[in-house]
């Protein structure tokens, strides 16, 4: 999917949703969306343990410093949702949300393959980073590894399972989405949103050289 490529396309996909946002009834949406409204109208949302304000003219980080606009994209994009009903339960890879068949190599693993390149060896500093974001460690996944769920925002659970290294098999990474997250979202809002679980995950490990600001396109959620 051609937004999640390139930096240009990701900062036009971003002024598109704030320019949609400023029509949004924030009123209506907030409780929809699992949130409330504040004293002064706007959404507080806090996403990957890191908190933002909501208005019809801004996605805004409470602490004032750098953000990525990949963030500002999925919390505004999230909160204009149309969906409706229940999560599912059940989780998926986000190559088979789309109802295609694909029996190649998905262009998302490419996406992820940083999570597989920095922590394979390190599960450890995967787990201290999963912590930091929010991350829930689950114990052992029915399939083996080790299973983490992360709410960044209230319909969108994410579940990573950590295949540690064996004598047998290289270390792996899986990033599965709830199967009813395209009922919330559009498919390039979930890719854009795994591009920040991963950005945020290096961040918290200190492998991102950046820091994790990248305040002017969102590059870092490139990594």
């Amino acid at each position: 999917m051609a937004r999640a490529k390139t930096a240009k396309n990701r900062e036009q996909y971003y002024h598109s949703q704030m320019e949609a946002l400023t029509a949004c009834n924030l009123a209506a949406q907030a409780p929809r969306m699992g949130f409330s409204l504040d004293e002064e109208g706007r959404v507080p949302v806090r996403f990957f343990e890191r908190d933002y304000l909501v208005d019809n003219q801004s996605v805004a980080p409470v602490d004032g410093r750098p953000v990525g606009l990949d963030h500002f994209s999925v919390i505004a994009h999230y909160m204009m949702s149309e969906g409706e009903g229940e999560l599912s339960g059940e989780f998926l890879p986000i190559s088979r949300l789309t109802g295609i068949v694909n029996t190649g190599v998905s262009p998302n693993d490419s996406l992820i393959a940083p999570l597989t390149e920095k922590f394979g060896d390190g599960y450890s500093l995967f787990a201290e980073a999963a912590r930091k974001i929010g991350g829930v460690h689950e114990g052992a996944a029915p399939s083996g590894g080790q299973s983490w769920l992360f709410t960044p925002l209230p319909k969108l659970p994410v579940r990573i399972i950590f295949f540690e290294a064996d004598e047998e098999f290289e270390a792996e990474v899986k990033v599965l989405f709830d199967s009813s997250s395209c009922r919330f979202v559009a498919y390039e809002c979930l890719e854009l949103l795994e591009m920040v679980l991963v950005a945020e995950l290096l961040n918290a490990a200190g492998l991102l050289g950046c820091g994790g600001g990248c305040g002017d396109h969102g590059d870092c959620s490139g990594y």
